[in-house]
C-alpha cells in the first residue's frame, strides 16, 4: 500500500508541476534619440520646451499596441512593452532629436517649469503603430506657441515607414518617425527666427 501512495504523490506532484509552466520573459523597447550625423541648423538660438506628448487612450498603457492585417483589429502584446509611459519617451525623444537639430539652441522637457522658454512645442498623436510586414504610422498634429502662450504656428504631421515582422525593426522604425517629426519641427521653428 505504501508503494502505491509513494505512487500516487509523485504522480500528483508530476502534474501539478506540468500545470504551472515558465512564461517566456518581457522584452521592454524605448524611442531612442538620433545620433550626431543628421544635418543641424547651427545658427538657431533658442530656449525651447516640449511638453508632454499626449498620446491616444489605446496607446496609453506599457504594452505594445500594433493592427492587425484588416486595420480594424487592435493586437496588444503581454510580452513586449515600453520601458516608460509612451507619451513620456516620445517627449525625451523630441527633445534629444531637437537638440542635435538645434545644436546652439537649448531644449529640454517642459518639467523645468521655472525656466523662461522662447518656444514651446506642443505635441498630439493621432496614430502611433503597425502592422508588421506593412507600415509603421505617425500621424500628429503639432503646435509652436511663443513665451507668452501665444500660437504661432500649427500643422499636422503624417508619416509612414516599411516596417518588417519584429519588435526590434518596430521599435527602430518607431524611433526614425520620431526623428523625422522632430526635424520637420525644427525646421518650423528655423523659419520662425528668420
Amino acid at each position: 500500500m505504501k508503494k502505491y501512495i509513494k505512487y500516487y504523490i509523485l504522480l500528483a506532484l508530476f502534474a501539478v508541476s506540468a500545470c504551472v509552466g515558465v512564461s517566456a520573459p518581457s522584452q521592454f523597447y524605448t524611442i531612442n534619440p538620433i545620433n550626431n550625423t543628421f544635418q543641424a541648423q547651427p545658427q538657431i538660438r533658442a530656449n525651447i520646451g516640449i511638453e508632454v506628448v499626449k498620446i491616444p487612450q489605446y496607446l496609453d498603457k506599457p504594452q505594445i499596441v500594433t493592427r492587425d492585417s484588416n486595420q480594424v483589429e487592435l493586437n496588444i502584446s503581454e510580452f513586449h512593452r515600453w520601458s516608460e509611459p509612451l507619451g513620456d519617451a516620445m517627449q525625451t525623444a523630441i527633445a534629444d532629436n531637437l537638440s542635435v537639430y538645434l545644436p546652439n539652441s537649448i531644449v529640454k522637457p517642459t518639467s523645468f517649469r521655472q525656466e523662461q522658454f522662447d518656444y514651446l512645442v506642443w505635441i498630439e498623436v493621432n496614430r502611433f503603430d503597425a502592422t508588421f510586414g506593412q507600415e509603421a504610422t505617425l500621424s500628429a498634429w503639432w503646435s509652436i506657441y511663443n513665451g507668452k502662450g501665444k500660437v504661432l504656428l500649427q500643422g499636422r504631421t503624417n508619416l509612414q515607414q516599411n516596417i518588417k515582422t519584429t519588435y526590434d525593426d518596430l521599435a527602430i522604425k518607431y524611433s526614425n518617425l520620431v526623428a523625422q517629426l522632430s526635424a520637420e519641427v525644427a525646421q518650423k521653428i528655423t523659419k520662425l527666427k528668420k
